[in-house]
C-alpha cells in the first residue's frame, strides 16, 4: 500500500487513470464467465483484460519516473499525451470486443480499419511521449547513477518494444508461419508450436520495469553492471524476435 501511496503522490491523473484500467480489468473478468464468445481461440475479453493490466502498470510506471523530471509544464502535457491515447485506445480495444471484432489488424471494413489506424496513432503518440520523457530525464542529475541508467535502458527497450508493433501491422498477425487464433499458453494466448511475435513485444514493453527496479535493488550507483543487465535483457527479448524474423 506505500508504493501505490507514493504513486498517487507522485501524479494523481496517471494514478486515477492506472487504477481505472485495474478497475476495468476486474469487470472484464467477471463479464467474461458470463459470456462465452471466442475470438482468435480466446474469450473475447481475454484482450482487453490484458491492455487493461498493461496499461494500468504502465501509467504507475510513468508516474514514478516522471516525478523526477524537473520541468513541470512538460510532465504535465506528457502526462496528458498519455492517458488520453491511452484512453482512446481502450475504448476502441473494449468497443471491438463487445462488437465481437478484433480490435488489431482488424481490415475486414472501412470502419474497423479507421479504427485500427486510430490505434496505431495513439501508440505512436504514446511512444513518442516516452521518448520525450528520456529526452528530458537526460538533463536530471539528482538520481543514482546506476539506477538513472537505468531507467534510461528500460525507456529505450520500450521504445523498440512499441515500435515492433507495426512489424506485427505490416504482417496483419501476430503469428509467423500460421494464422492467428491457434491453441496458445493460457491467458497470455501466445500461439504454442509456432514464433509469436508478442513475445518479445511483451518482454520489450515491460524492460520499463524489470530493467530500473534492477538498478535500485542491486546496482544503484554501478552504471557499468546495469549497463550490462540491460543488454543482456535486450538480447534475451530481442532474440525471440531475431529468430521470427530471420
Amino acid at each position: 500500500m506505500h508504493i501505490i501511496r507514493e504513486i498517487f503522490k507522485r501524479s494523481r491523473s496517471l494514478g486515477w487513470f492506472g487504477l481505472l484500467n485495474f478497475v476495468t480489468f476486474f469487470i472484464l473478468l467477471i463479464l467474461s464467465f458470463s459470456d462465452d464468445r471466442i475470438l482468435l481461440g480466446a474469450n473475447i475479453w481475454h484482450k482487453p483484460m490484458k491492455f487493461c493490466l498493461s496499461i494500468g502498470i504502465f501509467s504507475w510506471t510513468m508516474a514514478w519516473y516522471l516525478y523526477y523530471l524537473s520541468q513541470p509544464r512538460k510532465v504535465q502535457t506528457i502526462k496528458i499525451i498519455i492517458i488520453l491515447a491511452l484512453l482512446i485506445e481502450q475504448i476502441i480495444i473494449i468497443g471491438q470486443a463487445s462488437r465481437g471484432e478484433m480490435s488489431h489488424f482488424n481490415i475486414s471494413t472501412v470502419f474497423n480499419a479507421l479504427l485500427f489506424q486510430i490505434m496505431g496513432i495513439a501508440i505512436l503518440i504514446n511512444t513518442l511521449m516516452v521518448f520525450w520523457a528520456f529526452r528530458l530525464l537526460r538533463k536530471e542529475d539528482h538520481l543514482p547513477v546506476g539506477y538513472k541508467r537505468g531507467i534510461q535502458l528500460g525507456m529505450w527497450i520500450f521504445i523498440i518494444a512499441s515500435l515492433q508493433g507495426y512489424v506485427m501491422a505490416g504482417n496483419l498477425g501476430h503469428t509467423i508461419g500460421a494464422p492467428d487464433g491457434l491453441e496458445g499458453i493460457f491467458f497470455l494466448n501466445w500461439t504454442k508450436g509456432f514464433i509469436d511475435l508478442r513475445v518479445f513485444h511483451f518482454f520489450g514493453l515491460h524492460a520499463l520495469q524489470v530493467i530500473p527496479i534492477f538498478a535500485w535493488l542491486f546496482a544503484k550507483d554501478n552504471i557499468k553492471a546495469v549497463t550490462a543487465f540491460g543488454i543482456l535483457y535486450f538480447i534475451f527479448s530481442f532474440g525471440t524476435l531475431w529468430i521470427a524474423l530471420f
